[in-house]
């Protein structure tokens, strides 16, 4: 052997160290993946072991769900206890002003002109004076702007001008009633039916329940004496129903203009899903975003001809084939933390008992699986309801051609109308749309002009018609507002509190328990909020109602049960009150 000096043994040692460490943190690098892999593996063959494993693994996942504490405001001898809306006195109230609203026909139509004095409109002028007869504090305590005269502002001035004000928002407008419809309904659609539990009509759900219960709300607290510390405004446009543009969309400018931008405490909107009961487990489910909106036209320009010597396919075939392409391709579900329906998910994860365990540790573990994820997706996509919260929708709503029996079609108009995932965007949906037709242009050697009026004719050198593609009303997805924060807290807080304190649940599962759990959520539509997002990062789409207490929006016998309406009334008054209170610290 040859010896060494003390440097080389103090080198040699050191190196075998350093070699014990390497085969340490290698040996426990391959324990942990040789771990997780097998708790994967087992997890997907229900192995109990693996999915405590798994939820231990992933359990920083709950932190997710947000943590809500109940706002529940101080006696007062001023205002009333929530009981008062309860009284048989306060129902018929209700059920009155409330009847009477849905008995205004206030439905509007897609071709309605710009202008709101137009006498399309007329039927505004009673829904005002409707507002006056019923509600004769806002009108006394406030100031009224009339906007594209049938949008109507009502502020309320408050004490302390260093706050900012709140938006509370709704519509006056209903969609229309098809006359071939009429008898198809229990009660005529608007003759505002009370049954002794629901109040019948078009529009007594979408949107004069929320509308109206915010009125109430509004116009009991000032009966009291209430004078804000903070400005209070009430924006009540006319033609949700037909994109706003004419209402909210002229709300937000003036606010903007004698405000400013970020201006605005919070706003409240209609949307949401009101209060469901999922997986053994509670929940308050306002949307703090809303998905984007494009619709695309599709024209086809042929020659047409005489019917007697059609082609195989004439325009309108052409255009089918086309049609059945698009509906066969759905766009994929994809679900990140873009969207507010992730937290929603993670909720009923973290309180939905009932779940199976299975799920529960797939949504947990949706972003480290694969596997997870796909399962979580698959499940998703089963459900209508919740197929379109993580992903794009496309719908072929017109569909237009023809003129003659006898004679070949010269145009074909195809529109699809897509509400835009937060997982998505406009342009994929436009080249989505786009590479489509290239494929059944290319099989019958017609041209395209894309959306650019940019030409593609290489399918054929004399193309036989045409394709000309167009958008209309891109909006992008809303801007995500945070679950978090002192509008939100004090949102989220007498949500809480009327829907465990003071809502009924006369059908429910009583294992269900008490609790419930206020979680963002994501809308599916589109509301007037559109046009507000330089107002406040704050927007919350919430009406208020139980379940299944509010039925049919948009369909015949649409009906809302009277009790899911005085939570709501109680759901504004403690909302109000409420912030009345925060404001007290300044």
């Amino acid at each position: 052997m040859i010896p060494m000096y003390e440097e080389e043994k103090t080198s040699e040692m050191k190196q075998s160290r350093f070699n014990l460490k390497v085969l340490i943190s290698t040996l426990t690098a391959t324990i942990i993946t040789a771990v997780l892999c097998i708790a994967s593996t087992k997890l997907y063959n229900r192995e109990p072991d693996s999915l405590s494993l798994l939820r231990e693994l992933y359990d920083d996942k709950n932190n997710i769900c947000p943590v809500t504490e109940k706002m529940i405001p101080s006696k007062s001898e001023q205002f009333s206890e929530l009981d008062y809306f309860r009284t048989s006195k306060y129902k018929n109230h209700s059920v009155e002003v409330w009847g009477n609203a849905v008995r205004i026909p206030s439905m509007t139509y897609d071709n309605y002109p710009e202008n709101g004095d137009d006498h399309k409109f007329d039927i505004f002028y009673k829904m005002e004076s409707f507002i006056k007869k019923s509600f004769p504090h806002i009108i006394s305590k406030s100031e009224l702007i009339h906007i594209n005269t049938h949008a109507l502002i009502f502020i309320i001035h408050g004490k302390n001008k260093e706050l900012k004000p709140i938006l509370l928002t709704a519509h006056q407008d209903v969609v229309p009633v098809p006359p071939e419809t009429v008898l198809r309904w229990k009660y005529p659609p608007f003759e505002g039916h009370f049954d002794g539990q629901y109040l019948w009509g078009r529009g007594a759900a979408d949107d004069k329940d929320h509308f109206i219960s915010m009125m109430e709300a509004v116009d009991h607290l000032l009966s009291q004496g209430f004078t804000p510390k903070r400005t209070i405004i009430i924006g009540l446009g006319f033609d949700e129903e037909i994109e706003g543009t004419r209402g909210a969309k002229l709300i937000n400018a003036y606010l903007l203009k004698r405000y400013g931008k970020d201006s605005i405490f919070f706003i409240s909107d209609e949307g949401g899903m009101g209060v469901q009961d999922m997986y053994g487990a509670r929940l308050a489910l306002p949307s703090t975003g809303e998905k984007g909106y494009i619709d695309i036209t599709i024209e086809l320009a042929t020659t047409g001809g005489h019917a007697s010597i059609p082609p195989r396919h004439t325009a309108i075939g052409i255009m089918s084939e086309l049609a059945t392409l698009i509906e066969s391709k759905p766009y994929e579900l994809r679900l990140t933390t873009k969207n507010p329906f992730y937290v929603q998910l993670q909720c009923m994860a973290t309180k939905g008992k009932d779940m199976d365990p299975l799920l529960r540790n797939s949504i947990r573990g949706m972003d480290y699986s694969p596997r997870a994820k796909k399962m979580v997706l698959d499940t998703l996509d089963k459900d209508i309801m919740t197929r379109y919260l993580v992903s794009t929708s496309q719908a072929i709503d017109i569909f237009d051609a023809g003129i003659k029996i006898n004679a070949l079609p010269e145009k074909v108009i195809m529109k699809i109308n897509h509400r835009v995932g937060y997982d998505s965007s406009l342009e994929e949906v436009k080249q989505t749309v786009l590479e489509n037709a290239k494929i059944i242009a290319k099989k019958y050697e017609l041209a395209i002009n894309d959306y650019d009026s940019i030409k593609s004719s290489g399918f054929s050198d004399i193309p036989i018609g045409e394709f000309t593609l167009s958008t209309d009303v891109n909006l992008v997805p809303a801007p995500k507002s945070p679950a978090s924060g002192d509008s939100w807290n004090i949102f989220a807080g007498s949500l809480k509190y009327i829907y465990e304190d003071f809502a009924i649940y006369p059908d429910a599962d009583p294992s269900i328990g008490k609790e419930v759990t206020v979680a963002p959520s994501v809308m599916s539509a589109n509301t007037d909020t559109k046009y507000f997002w330089n107002l406040t990062d704050n927007i919350y789409r919430f009406s208020p109602f139980r379940g299944q207490c509010s039925k049919n929006w948009h369909a015949i016998d649409e009906r809302v049960d009277l009790d899911s309406h005085i939570e709501s009334v109680a759901f504004f008054y403690t909302l109000l009150r409420n912030v009345e209170e925060y404001d007290s610290n300044f």
